[in-house]
């Protein structure tokens, strides 16, 4: 196991707003700067109905008890679709970090049922930068705002020979 590299003072700060149909990517570099949109990922499926997905129906089983059939199966498509998204989002953010490696952080400002299937893939790619979450929708607002979303000071300090 590597060891993982200290946070450093100064450095790019990544931030990621996200849902299950869009996610976007950007970068802060000081803090008097506006955010930088690097890119922009869009996940058309989690607008289509499941209907249109899939060309086949649910498996069927015949009930001997009652005589009757029954639906297999309760997998929903739309979270499924969310699962891959958020597969997909993590791939980007691991080769941004990696090919980018003066990040110092990622930010994650994504809806609450997102942002935890997004924080498990992130998990299992271990970054080595630490990830902090923002449960907010916010993929269709300026970057201005989401700026604001973010906490005032986003770079680390040393006082006294002390990080805070």
């Amino acid at each position: 196991m590597s060891p993982v590299e200290p946070i450093r003072a100064t450095g790019d700060i990544l931030v990621i707003a996200a849902d299950r149909g869009r996610a976007r990517l950007f970068s802060i570099a000081h803090a008097e700067e506006q955010l930088l949109e690097l890119n922009d990922l869009v996940n058309a499926n989690a607008r289509m109905p499941a209907h249109s997905q899939v060309a086949d129906r649910q498996g069927r089983m015949l009930n001997r008890e009652r005589g009757s059939r029954v639906a297999l199966g309760t997998e929903n498509l739309q979270d499924e679709s969310a699962r891959r998204f958020a597969h997909e989002v993590g791939a980007m953010i691991a080769g941004r970090l990696h090919t980018q490696r003066a990040a110092g952080r990622l930010f994650v400002v994504a809806d609450p049922e997102f942002l935890g299937m997004l924080r498990m893939e992130l998990r299992a790619r271990r970054l080595a930068v630490p990830v902090h979450g923002i449960a907010k929708n916010v993929t269709r607002v300026s970057p201005q705002r989401i700026r604001g979303y973010l906490p005032k000071r986003l770079w680390r300090q040393r006082i006294l020979g002390v990080w805070i």
